[in-house]
């Protein structure tokens, strides 16, 4: 879906009647409260947005996700109408109540300009701290209203505020592409399923969302890997209006990470490893996709909490059985290992994220250059201790959620030269940011006698 057809398209329900859950001055109060956290205070978005009830959440997270989408050319607007900087927590409103301006009008956006205005400075009377301001909202949201709509209003290259480092990095890694990976992140993401092979074939849950009058398009393959069980729906929708969705017919995930389980290919009575594993997405890609059972697998996650979200999702698509065991321990140690070697690892390791910057803006805004070099060497202790679990003649899938070569390729190359008993297979490599799937890396690797 274009960008200009889905900003603020999840605060209306899909038949075009606005989700007033809340009055717009309460929604951008709140937004704007979670926005100061993420920009000031480097706080996870979605940590922030889990704190909400389910009531109020999908309208501030929908506004969230796009002022941070937008919050260049928001402050653009902003700050050519102001005489010197405003407070952080005006400044925020502001920014919050220009990106509406800007995007009104646009998809289901129900709200006209001078409410948009009013709501703001309401919004700014609700609040000690930006009371004194509700002047300053008005004035300055009337001219960023009229440049709007006069088409005067000042450009920014790119909506999110990329860091100088971050543009470096991929300039000097993909110098054809940058600018289109940029402005592909830019985008709301579209809403990808992955189809429960246990419960049904990707033709028959198709047959039931056209039942359901919902539009979709299949994904039949990424890089040469064929998918058997993608689909986009063509106007996303909130998941609870999925045929089937809390019975486990289907999960959301983009297709860029759907490929694991083919390019691991498990079999029979092999003894599997899926690290890094929460919320269990990939482990129950595996379970879902395997044609007889495993000896075992295992799901390895070092958060005690995010633990919990794996036991979750496995539960609500049927997958609980006696042959895989959900543990809490660190990749990098061995204290949690038995000693028994696995025939197959899937290594999901820590990364940047800078390949899925469409479903978490806030990345952007949190990451830092020295992280980068401390990430690396994270996925390199993981790499050489998982090495060590891994049968010979088995492999290991290394893949990150990273565009940035130091986490993917570099990272593998150095593997493989340092460690005459890793021979690589073909894998896809580097999946750039497209419109049908965020970015990735894949490497595989097959532990064998030099």
């Amino acid at each position: 879906m274009r960008e200009r057809e889905a900003i603020l398209s999840k605060i209306f329900n899909h038949d075009g009647v606005a989700k007033r859950s809340a009055p717009l001055a309460q929604l951008m109060l709140e937004t704007k409260k979670i926005v100061m956290q993420v920009v000031h205070e480097g706080r996870s978005l979605s940590a922030l947005l889990d704190k909400l009830n389910e009531t109020e959440r999908p309208a501030i997270q929908s506004l969230a996700y796009a002022t941070l989408r937008n919050w260049n050319h928001a402050q653009a607007l902003s700050s050519e109408y102001v005489s010197k900087k405003p407070s952080k927590e005006l400044d925020a409103l502001l920014t919050v109540a220009a990106m509406l301006i800007k995007n009104q009008g646009r998809a289901q956006n129900q709200y006209t300009v001078p409410t948009i205005v009013n709501e703001a400075v309401k919004a700014a009377g609700m609040s000690p701290k930006t009371k004194h301001g509700q002047g300053l909202i008005n004035a300055v949201l009337r001219k960023v209203a009229t440049a709007v709509q006069n088409d005067g209003a000042p450009k920014a290259q790119f909506g999110l505020p990329y860091p100088d480092w971050w543009l470096k990095r991929i300039q000097v890694a993909y110098p054809d592409q940058w600018e289109s990976i940029c402005r592909c992140q830019q985008t709301p993401p579209p809403l990808t399923l992955r189809v429960n092979q246990m419960m049904n074939t990707r033709a028959e849950y198709g047959a039931k969302l056209e039942s359901s009058g919902i539009a979709y398009r299949t994904i039949s393959e990424i890089a040469g890997v064929p998918l058997e069980s993608a689909l986009i729906i063509d106007a996303p929708l909130p998941v609870s209006q999925l045929p089937e969705f809390m019975q486990g017919a289907v999960s959301v995930q983009d297709a860029g990470a759907q490929l694991a389980p083919k390019l691991l290919s498990p079999q029979k009575a092999e003894r599997l490893l899926d690290a890094c594993a929460a919320p269990g997405g990939k482990t129950a890609h595996l379970l879902e996709t395997i044609s007889a059972e495993p000896a075992e697998l295992i799901a390895l996650e070092i958060d005690a909490e995010r633990v919990k979200k794996i036991g979750n999702t496995l539960t609500r698509l049927q997958l609980i059985n006696s042959y895989t065991q959900v543990i809490v321990g660190d990749v990098s140690q061995q204290d949690w290992w038995d000693g028994h070697l696995f025939d197959k690892i899937l290594l999901d390791v820590p990364c940047s994220a800078s390949g899925i910057v469409r479903r978490h803006p806030d990345i952007v805004f949190l990451r830092r250059s020295e992280d980068i070099a401390r990430l690396v060497e994270t996925q390199r202790a993981i790499l050489e201790n998982t090495w060590a679990m891994l049968k010979n003649g088995g492999t290991l899938l290394y893949l990150t959620c990273s565009i940035f070569p130091e986490e993917g390729e570099e990272q593998i190359a150095r593997f493989v030269k340092d460690h005459s008993n890793a021979l690589r297979l073909e894998a896809p490599g580097q999946l750039l940011p497209s419109e049908y799937h965020d970015g990735f890396f894949y490497g595989l690797l097959k532990k064998h006698q030099p």
